[in-house]
C-alpha cells in the first residue's frame, strides 16, 4: 500500500480525496448548534474526545463508520459534513 502525503497509508483515511478544508468548520459548527464540546460528542458517538479534537483540528479524517456516527449523533447527514 502507497503511503499517503501525511506518511500514513491510504487505508488510514477514509474519504479523504472527498474532504475539503471545511470538514472541521462543519463539525464545530454542528457541535455549537447542539452546545456539545468535543467530551459529550466524543460519547454520543462511542469515539475518544482525542480523536474529535483531531478532525476539530483538521488532523484526520473520519473513517465511514465513525462518519456516520458523528451524522446521528449531530442530527445532520454524511453529506453535511462532508459539504
Amino acid at each position: 500500500m502507497k503511503a499517503a502525503p501525511s506518511g500514513r497509508k491510504e487505508s488510514d483515511t477514509c474519504f479523504s480525496s472527498f474532504f475539503d478544508s471545511d470538514f472541521s468548520k462543519r463539525l464545530s459548527s454542528a457541535m455549537e448548534d447542539r452546545g456539545l464540546d468535543a467530551i459529550a460528542l466524543a460519547m454520543l458517538a462511542n469515539v475518544s474526545p482525542v480523536t474529535v479534537e483531531r478532525w476539530l483540528n483538521g488532523n484526520f479524517e473520519p473513517r465511514h463508520k465513525n462518519l456516520a456516527r458523528i451524522a446521528n449523533a449531530l442530527d445532520v447527514s454524511d453529506n453535511y459534513l462532508l459539504g
